[in-house]
């Protein structure tokens, strides 16, 4: 019965150490590669119409560490939350800021999603960017 237990609390140890699983309404960006465009291209639609949204974006790091980015408009607020608890290399932290804008470039095959006049980084908080073949 010992071993028994000790093997469940094992099982639940690594169980809680896993790695991040995105849910089907995430965006996940993994090396330039997307999934989900629509709900982030849905989210900037809302922002451009005034309409209260929400939309997780997940970036992969090149060791594979995900980066979350919780992005939330309501009450003509939008609202930025990255969360870089899980990236190894990262600085272990979750960051929040409130910006005015999302704007949507095209530059060098490359599309870049990023945040505009926020409050505590002027320069913008980028999103996610995405390779074009």
């Amino acid at each position: 019965m010992k071993e028994v237990s000790i093997l469940v609390l094992v099982a639940l140890f690594l169980s809680g150490c896993g790695e991040y699983s995105p849910s089907k309404s995430d965006v996940v960006n993994t090396h330039g590669t997307i999934k989900n465009l629509d709900l982030l291209e849905k989210f900037t639609g809302d922002v451009s119409n005034n309409k209260d949204s929400e939309v997780r974006i997940v970036n992969y790091t090149d060791e594979g560490d995900p980066i979350i980015h919780d992005l939330k408009y309501s009450d003509e607020k939008l609202s930025s939350k990255i969360d870089t608890r899980a990236d190894e290399f990262g600085n272990q932290a979750v960051n929040e800021d409130v910006c005015k804008s999302i704007e949507k470039t095209n530059k060098n095959n490359q599309t870049i999603y990023q945040l505009k006049e926020c409050k505590d980084n002027k320069e913008g908080i980028p999103i996610t960017i995405i390779f074009n073949n």
